[in-house]
């Protein structure tokens, strides 16, 4: 089931997380720095995925998506396995069934291969390595728990439920002798982490990019709060759409859980709001729990049976499936414009993608204003800079900056513009440097492509003389930076 249910969507456009982390991983690949030329806010065992991948042959949009609904179906075994240790066999297959139904809906982007999706593997395993440790009492147990919550860090940093939950359950079920025992468990969960940084080209450049950007620049905790609630109400909608009834059933089953199953579902909460950004695939993370916990839900109502409950249950039932069902019949276009109404610029990426690869030579550079990193995984040219998505440009202080110096310098061979300048360049710079150096070429879609308009430095001082004016373009007037860097005539140095 949770194959089926995401076949249709196999065809989907590629998203800019998908295609930043093949780019990153096959840049990786190809002996560029992790964390340097090949820039990524995400730990290594995400981008190890993506190369592993690679290396197998499996780098088509298609064989991406048929890995990912791989992911979820080891994700559904792991759920049968939890859940009937934590509630019996009832429980176990119920939480199984919904999570490979109602966990597969395509408006929390359940067809991605995305870092929620593959950390949901380990953090799952180490919730069932906890329940053998309960069980057991062996301190073995609790030490692989601690291990695989560990690599879950390593495949995105806000995948901490199992690591928090499991030290809120020592210390309500051990008491006094928890210390002992949560030591041993977050020294487990911090060897992989610790394995990360030290095995970086530069543990420097690790901590920038993998801590130090997700904390201070990119989280919840960042920015203005109105504007992270505003981000919130804009997906709960969607959310609503897939979750509906998983949030009902775990309603009902809620005051007969288990701590452990309540704790989960707590820290899963917190590990969703941490990222501050509220992209639809965020949810993901919080099926897992929700699924475990409306499985009992289902075995209560099994037990203790509610005419009303059952009704509710089934009107549930109907609404996703009314939701969704219809998209399985659209063409991908349509179903990118239903999933991703604000990313109008999916459907076209792979025109896009194929205009670039004819019209630039393998080692050429381009520049996509200001993402869409998909473009360039499936045009296979690497960007002019190492930043490939949107609030890399917004957060980092010098990234708006380097790319107004690269457009100036006409280093890209072609420009996408994929989305509003303006949502990063608010003063309108890039739109005055591409009007006056470079000319548009192309516009698929929505997306217009320019080229540069004007000949190579040299070749222009060459043709113009050294008796007349150098020619200089108006980002110099605007920026108020460095003239002579910002001249086309090398004679102006």
């Amino acid at each position: 089931m949770s194959v089926l249910l995401r076949l249709p969507f196999w065809s989907a456009p590629l998203t800019a997380d998908e295609g930043g982390y093949a780019e990153v991983a096959r840049r990786w690949q190809r002996g560029e720095t992790l964390y340097g030329s090949a820039w990524v806010d995400r730990p290594q065992g995400l981008v190890l995925v993506f190369r592993s991948l690679l290396h197998l042959g499996l780098g088509s949009p298609r064989a991406l998506r048929m890995a990912a609904a791989a992911a979820a179906a080891l994700l559904a075994l792991l759920m049968l396995a939890v859940g009937r240790r934590l509630g019996g066999r009832i429980v176990g297959y119920a939480a199984a069934g919904l999570l490979a139904a109602a966990g597969s809906s395509p408006f929390i982007e359940s067809f991605v291969l995305s870092g929620e999706l593959l950390s949901a593997l380990p953090t799952a395993l180490s919730i069932l390595a906890i329940t053998a440790y309960a069980r057991t009492g062996h301190r073995r147990w609790l030490f692989a728990a601690g291990l695989v919550a560990g690599c879950a860090l390593m495949v995105r940093q806000a995948a901490f439920d199992a690591t928090l939950a499991g030290c809120a359950y020592l210390a309500v079920m051990e008491r006094r002798r928890a210390l002992r025992k949560i030591a041993l468990f977050t020294g487990a969960a911090a060897a992989p982490v610790a394995l990360g940084a030290f095995t970086a080209d530069d543990p420097g450049k690790w901590w920038s990019a993998v801590v130090a950007y997700r904390g201070a620049r990119d989280s919840i905790l960042t920015g203005s709060p109105a504007y992270r609630l505003s981000l919130l109400a804009g997906s709960l909608p969607a959310s609503a759409k897939a979750l509906a009834l998983l949030a009902f059933l775990a309603a009902v089953g809620w005051r007969h859980s288990p701590l452990l199953a309540r704790l989960w579902l707590g820290a899963a909460l917190l590990g969703m709001l941490s990222g501050g950004n509220f992209h639809y695939h965020y949810y993901l993370q919080l099926t897992p729990p929700l699924s475990l916990l409306a499985g009992l839900g289902v075995a209560r109502l099994i037990e203790r049976p509610s005419q009303a409950k059952i009704g509710i249950t089934g009107a549930l039932v109907a609404a996703t499936f009314a939701l969704v069902a219809p998209m399985w019949f659209e063409s991908p276009s349509a179903q990118a414009r239903s999933i991703w109404p604000g990313d109008r610029h999916l459907a076209g990426d792979a025109a896009v993608a194929r205009y670039i690869r004819s019209h630039t030579r393998p080692k050429d550079k381009v520049f996509v204003v200001w993402a869409a990193a998909s473009i360039y995984y499936l045009a296979d040219r690497e960007p002019v800079l190492p930043y490939m998505w949107l609030r890399n440009f917004r957060v980092l202080p010098d990234a708006r900056e380097q790319a107004l110096r690269a457009l100036v310098e006409r280093k890209p061979r072609l420009v996408v513009v994929a989305q509003d300048p303006r949502q990063v360049d608010t003063g309108g710079a890039v739109a005055r440097i591409l009007s006056t150096d470079y000319e548009r070429v192309a516009e698929i879609g929505e997306m217009a492509i320019y080229r540069p308009s004007l000949p190579d430095r040299l070749d222009q001082a060459t043709s113009i003389g050294r008796s007349r004016r150098p020619r200089c373009s108006s980002a110099a007037k605007i920026e108020g930076r460095a003239a002579t860097v910002l001249c086309h005539d090398p004679d102006a140095l």
